[in-house]
Parts: C-alpha cells; structure tokens; sequence
C-alpha cells in the first residue's frame, strides 16, 4: 500500500541514519589519515635530531615525542617513538594510538623513517 501515514518519516529516518553512519566512517577515515601524517613527521624530526655525530637516539626519541605532543594535543595517546642506529643509518619507529570514535576501539598508528648518518669532513 503506497500514501500510508508515516511513510516519509520512516524513509527519513532510514535515509538519515545511513548518512550520519557514512559520516562518522568518514571522520574516523580521516582522524587515522592525520594520525599517520604527524607520526611520520615526528619520525622524521626525530631523524634529523640524530643524524648528525655524535649520533643520540635518544635524542632523537625525545625529539619525535615532543613534536607528536606539540602538535596533536590529546588526540594521538600513548606515544611511542624508538630510535635505533647501526653505526651507518639511524631508524625511528613512532607508534601511537588515534583518538576513536568508535567505543572501545583502538585504533594503532606507526609510521618510520630512516637515513644515513651524516659524515662531516673538513
């Protein structure tokens, strides 16, 4: 039966709910998107705190938590940056946690960047 009382609103609110879902999928998309762009930049400049001699990995690990910290405020959680050197290269590893829309979801960020030590000559 077509024209029943209601119709509209049950459409409505189907149609509703469908867009706020896609929203919210959306947000989350893009909380994780930023998450792994600041994790790789903190990399990054916890990179360049350890390239040059005498190399400092914990500098360097020092330098990528304060950038995540300075720049995210809350929203990226329990921070992790590693650094490790082999004598040639120097790796640091960010991982974090991104702030979750979704109850009782954790959703995980890590991001790494590597590069030679740099060699100063005279």
């Amino acid at each position: 039966m077509t024209g029943e009382r209601g119709d509209e609103n049950v459409s409505a609110i189907l149609g509703l709910t469908v867009l706020l879902l896609v929203t919210w999928v959306v947000l989350q998309a893009v909380v994780l998107f930023l998450g792994r762009n600041v994790a790789l930049e903190a990399a990054r400049d916890g990179l360049n705190a350890a390239r040059l001699p005498p190399v400092d990995v914990a500098a360097a690990e020092q330098h990528a938590q304060n950038y995540v910290s300075r720049v995210t405020g809350s929203w990226l959680s329990n921070v992790n940056a590693e650094a490790t050197s082999d004598g040639r290269n120097v790796t640091v590893i960010v991982t974090a946690e991104a702030a979750s829309l979704v109850p009782f979801a954790r959703f995980t960020v890590s991001q790494l960047a590597s590069g030679p030590i740099e060699q100063l000559t005279p």
